[in-house]
């Protein structure tokens, strides 16, 4: 293995609803990518989109300044970059007029992913290296939008992308200060009622958990769980849900940052009626996600192997409905 400062720098950058994320790796002599640098700046790209249609002037200038602020660092690591917009993006009416002024400002060609490729960045992420039997579902709770994953080893049995998030709902619902019971009635009826319409239902044969990489699943299991580990049962992200629509603003922020406080509510709400729907037993926080596929895909590409990778986790595909119906046994 060549000496670190030989070795290729690769960057993932993650524009998401609730913050932009910047990460540096390099392949490290054990064989495994190594953390150069990491930055997560949560400056709201989708404030006002899901409400509005159309990406905010602030919010503009708050993602040009940030992107600006990021290249310079990819440039003096040399970095070969791969920078990524999602479902805020995806969805704003303004997204050309963005898209011209990061190219313009920072220099940077941002990449708005469809859906599935979200998906199955994510799924390329925290499933990278999974022994090839096993059997995972995937769920990823974004601001913006949910992916969920059936997946045997790395690959990608079938991806859903749902235009349902905590940044979007709270948006929807105004769920950020106090929340009567009519109004957590409302969302909750709302967000099962598009789960219903997009996502079959028991997807995994119990007892399964399922594995959430967000940053939201893992503040909400970490509440739920109360004893510091990674995971909580449904019963306890039922309760977590309710417990949190009760409180007062100011009560969220003691448990959560405030950024994060002014969504909780929406995003416990969503991931108690996903995994209800879902037929899962509890889910299993994880630290890796969508900036982790980007890297491991950039180091695929690197090696060559760009073309057997893509094709075999599915890399452009969408999935069939008829190939969605996977038992887990």
């Amino acid at each position: 293995m060549a000496d670190p400062i030989s070795r290729p720098v690769f960057a993932a950058i993650d524009v998401g609803t609730n913050a932009a994320r910047l990460e540096l790796a390099r392949p490290g002599a054990t064989g495994v990518l190594e953390t150069v640098l990491k930055e997560r700046d949560a400056i709201r790209p989708g404030e006002g989109v899901f409400a509005q249609g159309m990406m905010s002037p602030g919010a503009a200038d708050r993602l040009v300044s940030t992107l600006r602020r990021y290249s310079a660092v990819c440039r003096r690591h040399e970095a070969r970059v791969r920078a990524v917009a999602t479902s805020a993006l995806r969805e704003a009416r303004n997204q050309q007029e963005i898209l011209q002024r990061v190219r313009e400002e920072a220099g940077l060609e941002l990449e708005v992913v469809s859906g599935e490729e979200e998906a199955r960045l994510i799924c390329l992420g925290v499933l990278h290296r999974t022994p090839p039997r096993t059997r995972s579902l995937l769920v990823d709770l974004g601001g913006g939008s949910t992916e969920v994953v059936l997946a045997t080893g790395e690959r990608p049995d079938a991806m859903w992308s749902l235009p349902l998030g905590a940044v979007r709902l709270t948006q929807l619902f105004d769920t950020s200060g106090e929340v009567s019971p009519s109004r957590l009635s409302a969302l909750r009826d709302f967000a099962e009622a598009r789960l219903l319409e997009t996502l079959p239902a028991a997807l995994a044969s119990p007892p399964f958990t399922a594995i959430g990489s967000s940053g939201t699943i893992r503040a909400l299991v970490d509440f739920a769980a109360r004893d510091g580990s990674c995971v909580a049962s449904r019963e306890a992200l039922s309760s977590a849900a309710h417990l949190l629509a009760r409180m007062s603003p100011e009560r969220r922020r003691e448990h959560f940052d405030a950024r994060r406080a002014d969504i909780i509510v929406a995003g416990a709400v969503l991931l108690e009626r996903l995994v209800h729907h879902l037929g899962v037993d509890g889910i299993t926080a994880v630290k890796r996600g969508l900036r982790d596929g980007l890297l491991v895909d950039l180091w695929s590409r690197q090696d060559g192997t760009a073309g057997d990778e893509a094709s075999r986790l599915g890399h452009g595909r969408v999935f069939p409905r008829e190939a969605r119906a996977v038992g887990f046994n």
